[in-house]
């Protein structure tokens, strides 16, 4: 059994209302779809990730583990993870080279995002493939050279749902807004 597998079996997910007609592949991704995100990405994606998009998809976090602070970002935000074909859609928008100020860097995955736009992606470049990081609404757009634009979450997919997983004291819901803008 894969570790992301394991992993994924130990969290806390909504229950699929089969009453409802609901079914495990209305939340999953099919393999065309991640084929279609390779092709446009001109990249492979990580295994793990493919595993989870194939087995869990957009299911939906009921899991207060999810309430874990990386690296200063809380990611209390996170209660799905994008379906293939809105995560394509986001990052075609948000990295659009007619675009003078794209929002995400060449050959990255929107792979969340919150109600605010703050973004996950899946860095999928040579240096840094597979890691994971956070892209907050409030910084400028485009300053990839800064140090602070994207915050490392976690090395890879399986390294993300670890941490959720052993995260033994979830924090208090916060939504990554700097204290002095909360009135």
């Amino acid at each position: 059994m894969k570790a992301i597998e394991q992993l994924c079996k130990q969290i806390i997910w909504r229950p699929i209302d089969v009453d409802d007609g609901e079914s495990t592949e209305i939340y999953c991704s099919s393999d065309e779809q991640l084929s279609d995100i390779e092709s446009f990405l001109g990249v492979q994606l990580p295994d793990d990730y493919k595993w989870f998009m194939t087995h869990y998809g957009m299911r939906i976090i009921e899991d207060e583990r999810v309430n874990l602070n990386l690296n200063g970002i809380s990611m209390s935000f996170l209660g799905m993870f994008s379906a293939a074909d809105d995560a394509l859609i986001g990052t075609k928008m948000w990295s659009d080279s007619k675009n003078e100020s794209p929002r995400i860097p060449p050959k990255t995955l929107i792979i969340a995002d919150s109600i605010s736009d703050d973004l996950v992606i899946m860095n999928l470049n040579d240096d840094h493939y597979g890691q994971l990081f956070f892209i907050s609404n409030l910084t400028s757009w485009g300053a990839f050279e800064d140090e602070d634009y994207m915050v490392l979450l976690a090395d890879s997919f399986t390294d993300l749902m670890s941490r959720i997983v052993h995260n033994d004291d979830p924090t208090e819901s916060d939504f990554n807004i700097p204290d002095d803008m909360i009135c």
